[in-house]
């Protein structure tokens, strides 16, 4: 007795239920007592009318399979930095680039729905054809053979290429899906997808929304371009260097007050002119009683200045205090990077450094920060402590903190 007939024999026992199911275009059967998967082979055709056309959409399909497998993968391997990069040199005329960058998930929800649509409809198209061709068997034939086309040719081989081609796919796909994010939107489609995705992510991860570049990530991209032999040594460390500037506090760059050479609020000018020239530094604190109390700073160009008007005015040795510029304190805690900018802004050269009780630490100079940058930075009367206790002489800039010497 042949499919037809038995199909016939049981009517009108069975409940008759037609579906097209993902991998299979059959009627479902469902018999009493025991339901039974009857698949209707000699009543199946080609789903589009002829075989050849199925074959041939077949194929179109897996060609749509790939674009928007590739296409996804490239939208998200270009990051932020890169795609704001890519808009500065090239311009971004129709502002397709800048909305990628502010509403990258609706590109992406576009691609998973036309992937998934096509993907699909792969399935059924070979499911079909299988089963016109050998019958039941086709079926799990068919779910391999698929499996195994989408996989090669619509997943791995188009991410492949994407990893490897960022930009130059990303340029070429960018409007088409724009396009087909429009018509979808057109029918409601990419918007629900969206607030439903949206409402489950505010689910599973609450208020917190991760931000978008962050420092360690400008330091990996410093790192990797220091490997690539893309950035020479120097500027690889500089840039090193300016990014620890963020981490590093006033007390760990501090010239500690044990090191400090201060001057009395008593003394003359003449006075401070001999430390200068005894120490080479050209700014030099004033005290009190001890070096808790700084009252000031004084800068050896103003007190030379002050000394010929004191002489000027028949003064023959003024007091210290006529050249003197009120101190600024910093907290220990201060983040170097916060007190460089200050001291630029201002304008100033050298800070007090002090602690939570108001004693100083030590003090901090402009030089000092600078020299975080760039190594230890000398000038002519620096030359004979240039030479290492050794006996080495150092030519070049040095490491962070390493063999600190006298700032000015």
């Amino acid at each position: 007795m042949g499919i037809k007939s038995k199909l016939d024999s049981l009517m009108s026992t069975t409940l008759w239920i037609p579906l097209i199911l993902p991998h299979y275009f059959c009627p479902l059967v469902i018999s009493s007592p025991l339901p039974h998967l009857v698949l209707a082979v000699s009543q199946l055709q080609p789903l589009l009318g002829n075989v050849w056309l199925d074959v041939g959409v077949l194929m179109f399909m897996l060609v749509l399979s790939a674009m928007f497998s590739g296409s996804e993968t490239a939208i998200t391997a270009l990051d932020n930095l890169k795609l704001r990069s890519l808009i500065k040199e090239q311009g971004d005329p129709h502002r397709i680039f800048t909305l990628v960058l502010h509403k990258r998930t609706r590109f992406i929800t576009t691609l998973l729905v036309g992937n998934n649509l096509v993907n699909n409809f792969s399935a059924i198209l070979t499911s079909n054809l299988f089963a016109l061709w050998l019958g039941n068997a086709g079926l799990g034939v068919a779910t391999a053979f698929v499996t195994l086309l989408v996989l090669i040719f619509g997943e791995i081989t188009p991410k492949s290429l994407a990893i490897n081609n960022v930009i130059p796919i990303f340029k070429v796909v960018v409007r088409p899906i724009y396009w087909l994010s429009q018509i979808l939107s057109l029918f409601g489609i990419v918007q629900l997808l969206e607030k439903i995705t949206q409402v489950m992510i505010r689910f599973v991860q609450g208020n917190h929304v991760q931000q978008g570049e962050s420092l360690t990530d400008l330091q990996l991209m410093i790192e990797i371009l220091g490997g690539r032999g893309q950035l020479d040594l120097y500027k690889h460390q500089l840039l090193n260097k300016a990014l620890m500037l963020d981490s590093l506090s006033a007390r760990e760059v501090v010239k500690p007050r044990i090191e400090m050479r201060t001057i009395s609020h008593e003394a003359t000018l003449q006075d401070l002119v001999d430390l200068c020239l005894e120490t080479g530094y050209s700014r030099i604190p004033v005290q009190e009683e001890s070096k808790d109390r700084i009252v000031g700073i004084v800068h050896l160009k103003r007190a030379i200045q002050q000394i010929r008007a004191c002489q000027q005015e028949g003064i023959e040795n003024g007091g210290v205090t006529l050249a003197m510029d009120p101190p600024v304190y910093v907290p220990e805690t201060k983040r170097v990077a916060d007190l460089l900018k200050e001291m630029l802004q201002q304008r100033l050269h050298i800070a007090i450094v002090v602690d939570e009780y108001g004693g100083t630490v030590g003090l901090l100079t402009l030089e000092d920060i600078l020299e975080e940058l760039v190594g230890e930075i000398y000038d002519e009367s620096d030359w004979d402590n240039r030479i290492h206790r050794k006996g080495v002489l150092n030519v070049g800039p040095l490491g962070i903190r390493s063999n600190r010497g006298n700032s000015r």
